[in-house]
């Protein structure tokens, strides 16, 4: 049996990234407004189809990729660590063992300044951050002296049953 999470929370990005990504379905529409006007052959001054094809394939298939690997950040509080996963199809995946986590903080921080903006981060002196939008984080101190930034519009929440051994195991 899969053990449930004591606690689940999930991170969209910001609202104006999402035309960002979708502009690229244009060059899926080019070419199908080409078809569609009759301009689409091998005739000279005409799309060919294999630019055609090409054009959709990349104008469906980046947006799609975009959103599958990094459309979202899923925390999971369990009752032995914290599992974070990115994107709908959760394939880059970290898994944080409460025995490795010295100290946790709530902050408001600058992910522009610190770490040159969102994503999966390297900062300086041991600072790693995965984040998808804002600038709040629940920070864990790790043993090994790493501070991992964990995006998040609830740290405060999440902090809760990060410290709370009890919480955790239900008691």
């Amino acid at each position: 049996m899969t053990e449930r999470p004591v606690y689940e929370e999930q991170t969209g990005w910001a609202w104006w990234v999402h035309p960002l990504i979708l502009l690229t379905l244009i060059a899926a529409v080019i070419p199908l407004w080409e078809l569609f006007k009759g301009n689409i052959g091998d005739s000279p001054g005409e799309m060919s189809v294999w630019v055609a094809s090409l054009m959709s394939f990349i104008g469906l298939a980046i947006p799609g990729a975009i959103y599958s690997l990094m459309g979202q950040l899923r925390t999971r509080i369990m009752s032995d660590h914290i599992d974070i996963r990115w994107g709908f199809l959760e394939v880059i995946r970290k898994t944080i063992q409460f025995s490795e986590v010295e100290k946790a903080e709530a902050v408001t921080y600058s992910p522009i300044g610190e770490f040159g903006g969102w994503g999966i981060r390297m900062g300086a002196k041991k600072k790693k951050a995965w984040t998808v939008s804002g600038n709040r984080a629940l920070v864990l101190h790790l043993t090994d002296g790493t501070r991992f930034y964990l995006g998040s519009e609830k740290p405060e929440r999440m902090l809760q049953w990060v410290m709370s051994p009890k919480k955790r195991s239900g008691e």
